[in-house]
Formats: C-alpha cells, structure tokens, sequence
C-alpha cells in the first residue's frame, strides 16, 4: 500500500462528517436571537461590488434549519472583490459580527455554506465588502427561519 492509499480511503469519510447535518454551523445563538432589533437604514446607490442574496430566496420565503447560505460578490468595472474587508453583522442591539462563524465559506465569489443552524424566526444580517479600488457595499440579507 502506497502512502497515499490511506488518505484515499479515508478522504470520503472526513466528506461525510463534513456534510452531516449533526455538524450544522451555529450562524445565530438562541440568546442573540432574542435580543431586541438594531434600527438599520440604507446608504445611497454605489459603484461598489454587487452584493446578492441567492440562497435562500430573499422573497421572503419561509425556510427550515439547517439551511444553505448563499451570498453572492461581485466586483464592477475590472476591480476585484477584496475578501479581507468582508464583514457580516447580525443587526441586533448590541451587534453580533458574524464574519469569524462563516471564515470557512468566505471566497472572493462569496459565501457559501451548507448546514447552517438558526433559531426560528425573521433575522438580518448585513453583509458589508469592498472591491480593490476601496469602494464599498453594504445590503441586509434577510432569513425567514420556521420551527422544524
């Protein structure tokens, strides 16, 4: 058996336990749900990186937990989006950064995680970024989580 041979048997395994629903990401603790609403107005139109909500549908669509968080970034006019000044806040009094909980989803096309866990209920998160020539965005990704 060559070195490699026991990673290659083992390698679908560690998928697996990464994929487990057992192994959701905490995104929101129950206790940070709970606290009362931050007030949150909007900025004016910018020519900084397009920031979308895909996953889920930002309809308002009711979702169960785990769910699957998709943020996409998008860089204008031949700039690239500059990943380092990536934040997410949870829009609640006092603020929660949330940027440390999702470092393993975070690339310059966005966010992307799967098995994210969020209590019940209406949560904004607003995703802040900006491109390499410093311009910055900023939009409120909302979750509409229901109980299981």
């Amino acid at each position: 058996m060559t070195p490699a041979q026991p990673l290659r048997l083992l390698l679908p395994l560690l998928m697996a336990l990464t994929l487990s629903p057992a192994f959701a990401l905490d995104l929101v603790t129950a206790e940070e749900a709970g606290r009362p609403d931050a007030p949150f107005g909007t900025r004016g139109v910018t020519r900084g990186p397009r920031i979308t909500q895909e996953l889920p549908a930002k309809e308002g669509a009711a979702v169960r937990a785990p769910l699957q968080l998709k943020v996409g970034l998008k860089a204008m006019g031949g700039a690239r989006i500059d990943v380092s000044t990536l934040q997410v806040t949870y829009l609640k009094k006092p603020s929660v950064d949330l940027t440390p909980r999702l470092r393993g989803g975070i690339s310059d096309g966005g966010i992307v995680l799967d098995g994210v866990s969020v209590p019940p209920g209406q949560h904004r998160l607003l995703v802040r970024v900006a491109d390499s020539e410093g311009r910055e965005s900023e939009t409120v990704v909302q979750l509409n989580v229901v109980a299981p």
